[in-house]
């Protein structure tokens, strides 16, 4: 192009372009408004979520509750809760009752998992009725049970 010409300029758009949605301007209130209404469906989902339990479900997934293997008490309660969770038995976790041989030695712990038959758990009251053998190593922290194949152990997930 000669020096001495100009180049040609774009002519101005006729109609006017408006701005999308999204690029229009939020005022303060309506930005207030939207994240107050943001955090009550927040927590109104995380109360409904703790209601039905799935938030405990999610949360023993996610990261499990660490215990003492050497505490029968937190041994029980973990084994209750486990065997409940993975279906090996269709009672309730209080109607469940756990006797410890206290004769085994650390790495082969036995204890047999009983079906109780008193106060609201369901049954002929006074009965209680073996339901398996759950064998525990609390030295490499592994547990094994006889569910379904009475004497032949697999390990518990």
């Amino acid at each position: 192009m000669p020096p001495n010409r100009k180049r040609p300029t774009l002519a101005p758009s006729p109609v006017p372009i408006k701005p999308s949605p999204a690029q229009r301007r939020m005022s303060t209130r309506s930005r207030l408004v939207r994240r107050v209404l943001m955090a009550l469906l927040a927590g109104v989902a995380i109360l409904l979520l703790e209601r039905t339990g799935v938030m405990e479900h999610f949360l023993s997934q996610v990261a499990p509750a660490r215990f003492d293997w050497n505490n029968d008490y937190q041994l029980v309660e973990h084994l209750r809760r486990v065997v409940v969770d993975e279906g090996l038995t269709h009672d309730r976790k209080d109607c469940l009752l756990f006797i410890i041989n206290g004769n085994d030695p650390p790495d082969a712990s036995r204890l047999q998992v009983m079906e109780k038959h008193s106060g609201s758990c369901p049954g002929a009251k006074g009965e209680l009725p073996k339901l398996f053998t759950v064998r525990v190593n609390r030295l490499t922290h592994t547990v094994q049970t006889d569910a379904g194949t009475t004497g032949t152990f697999h390990p518990l997930p």
